[in-house]
């Protein structure tokens, strides 16, 4: 079973149980639910979660390499010129258009 499953079988089961649905839910859990809405739907919901996740992973790496910031003169260095462009790409959604 793939972690995002995992993860969308117990949020949607946590969904069915709070909506009193407490059989659903335990056949959701035992992964005989795969195909009900509500694990469809936080399935989704993750991907685009983890796509977001991902960009912001991505923009914290660059930013805790040490050649990002350290360099003989201030104007060789990445930060330098980035003035928190990468940042802002990754808060917006959008891929990272520069690192070097």
């Amino acid at each position: 079973m793939s972690p995002l499953l995992g993860g969308a079988r117990s949020i949607a089961a946590g969904f069915l149980e709070a909506q009193g649905q407490a059989p659903l839910a335990a056949a959701v859990r035992a992964g005989g639910g795969d195909d009900f809405p509500e694990v469809k739907i936080a399935i989704a919901a993750l991907r685009v979660h983890g796509r977001e996740l991902q960009r912001l992973r991505a923009a914290l790496a660059n930013y805790a390499e040490s050649d990002f910031w350290d360099a003989s003169t201030p104007e060789a260095a990445l930060a330098y010129y980035d003035h928190g462009a990468i940042a802002r790409d990754a808060l917006a959604g959008r891929e990272q258009t520069h690192r070097d």
